[in-house]
């Protein structure tokens, strides 16, 4: 899926970027330097699409070659999402003739796209003018292109803007019957998996920490406003206390590599399991009884896993919708 993002500079386009499928946290994005020219990077969204995102900068003398004879077939051909983004404490002239000319190279050059998705972003700011610059934006323009266009007023620092992306990409996926067809495949793996211990699994993808599949259906972890999930990795002593116990009861020391965790609370163990390609499963037991846990760590064993790991490893989507 070619994903892009576009808008004057200054509009938070990589902040965003990077905040909702690099998991940053904000103020890991506050400094960024402006973006030159087109930034294209991959990322596999919830596990299930491959998504190109193509992060144009802003600067003037960047917008002026997108919109040339020689590059706009480029930039604006193929596209699946896109999404213009602009700041909302800032309202000129030129912005609505950026504005203008990306939708018109938009539905010339990706006449498929239905949906024009504008981000207003930086309504947490006093000086923000959301309301004024949605009614420059739209002015003159006719009610048809009216239709194709949605305006969301947002903020990458509260954390709205990736809310609403993450919103968009998966109205995306649900059109996609491949994608479905993949989801359907690990849910089914999942139930499986519970109906034959007493405990709940949900299927995480790294590094965004957006939930690819669960027991317990539709589910997010809240606030969501930065996504990351990270777990612990082996400390180099334990390795150097490993090798040291393994001459000694005679075992053949190997490499140590992170795969299950185990945390408790008082009521449940939490068994985090490291998958493949950055998936994460957790499991949650419904209670603390021993029979349960051995259940559930036999579930997990690596030999039982090689149907999901199957299932995770087909080929991403990467054509364009």
């Amino acid at each position: 899926m070619k994903i892009l993002l576009f808008g004057p500079e200054n509009a938070g386009k990589t902040s965003l970027m990077r905040t909702t499928c690099l998991g940053y946290n904000f103020m890991k994005v506050v400094n960024l330097k402006p973006t030159k020219g087109i930034s294209r990077e991959n990322f596999i969204f919830r596990g299930l699409v491959e998504l190109s995102v193509w992060d144009a900068g802003g600067q003037q003398r960047y917008l002026e070659r997108y919109f040339s004879k020689s590059q706009r077939e480029l930039i604006f051909s193929e596209v699946t999402t896109a999404i213009f983004m602009v700041d909302s404490t800032v309202i000129e002239d030129r912005i609505k003739e950026i504005f203008n000319m990306f939708l018109k190279y938009i539905f010339e050059y990706s006449p498929h796209v239905e949906m024009v998705y504008c981000l207003l972003n930086k309504i947490d700011l006093p000086n923000s003018k959301e309301d004024e610059l949605y009614d420059f934006l739209i002015k003159d323009m006719d009610d048809d292109l009216k239709k194709k266009i949605a305006f969301t007023p947002v903020s990458v620092k509260e954390g709205s803007a990736q809310h609403r992306l993450i919103e968009i990409l998966d109205h995306e996926i649900m059109k996609n019957t491949l994608s479905m067809a993949k989801m359907g495949k690990i849910q089914h793996f999942l139930h499986e998996l519970k109906s034959t211990t007493i405990a709940e699994y949900l299927l995480f993808n790294q590094p965004d920490g957006l939930l690819i599949a669960s027991t317990l259906g539709k589910f997010e972890s809240e606030p969501l406003k930065f996504m990351s999930l990270k777990l612990s990795l082996p400390n180099s002593n334990i390795y150097q206390i490993y090798n040291k116990i393994s001459k000694m009861i005679d075992l053949q020391p190997s490499s140590l590599t992170l795969s299950s965790i185990l945390f408790e609370s008082e009521t449940s163990y939490i068994i985090t399991k490291e998958i493949s390609n950055g998936k994460v499963l957790l499991a949650v037991t419904k209670n603390k009884k021993l029979e349960v846990i051995m259940d559930v760590l036999k579930a997990l064993a690596n030999q039982n896993l090689k149907q999901l790991e199957e299932i995770l490893e087909e080929q991403n989507l990467k054509e364009i919708l």
